[in-house]
């Protein structure tokens, strides 16, 4: 009789065992917005610099810009095992963040961060039927912009020799969350990414305007909602 009954259990748990992820998987997309920080610094050669004397020298602006994201990302995700979720993703994201500031004299740079593409895989541990923890990393694409304005003059800003450029910067990106699987498909998520684009060199088209290095990278705290089919 003990037998029996120790045999019942196990085929019960043979059978709801593999259910645990199964609120977690499948299609899934979902809208997200939340709290971004971008750490932008830029190298720029120094206008009153002497080659002949003292060599190149540069002047670096380094700020940080707090601001909004917000952005859609869709993916797939399955089963692998009875607590183990593996999947795929892509997305679009975008920022309001631009900081601009004081180069030599009245010269004055401006970086910001504009749209940004993701795509990544990510693994997830089902802590029950609902919740899941997960990390995610991949490949990331983001437009950095890039203004340079020389001697401005408050009494007349159309005196001024302007420069401006976008280039698209390659980069990484790794993070975690938590996501919890509600009624009807429903599912709500908080997440955190960090982004690095390593280095991007700007030319200015005017000759007597400095070019500049820019370094940009970000962090993101965002919260999501989206459905699962």
């Amino acid at each position: 009789m003990r037998l029996t009954c120790v045999a019942a259990l196990l085929a019960t748990a043979t059978v709801a065992v593999p259910a645990q992820a199964e609120n977690l998987t499948g299609f899934r997309i979902e809208a997200r917005v939340g709290w971004e920080s971008a750490s932008a610094a830029a190298d720029y050669p120094n206008p009153d610099d002497d080659e002949d004397e003292q060599g190149d020298e540069l002047l670096t602006v380094s700020e940080d810009e707090n601001g909004i994201a917000y952005g859609i990302e869709a993916g797939y995700d399955f089963s692998v095992g009875s607590w183990v979720t593996l999947g795929a993703y892509g997305g679009v994201e975008f920022s309001d963040i631009e900081r601009c500031g004081e180069v030599a004299g009245d010269d004055l740079g401006c970086v910001g961060a504009g749209r940004n593409f993701t795509a990544g895989v990510r693994a997830g541990f089902a802590v029950s039927p609902t919740f899941l923890v997960y990390a995610k990393g991949g490949y990331s694409n983001g437009r950095v912009e890039f203004s340079y304005d020389s001697d401005v003059d408050e009494d007349d800003p159309l005196d001024a020799d302007f420069a401006e450029a976008n280039e698209d910067r390659d980069g990484y990106h790794l993070g975690g969350g938590v996501e919890l699987a509600f009624a009807a498909n429903l599912f709500g998520k908080v997440e955190y990414v960090y982004t690095d684009y390593g280095a991007a060199r700007f030319l200015a088209a005017d000759e007597d305007l400095p070019g500049a290095a820019v370094r940009l990278s970000r962090h993101q705290v965002t919260a999501g909602v989206g459905l699962r089919f």
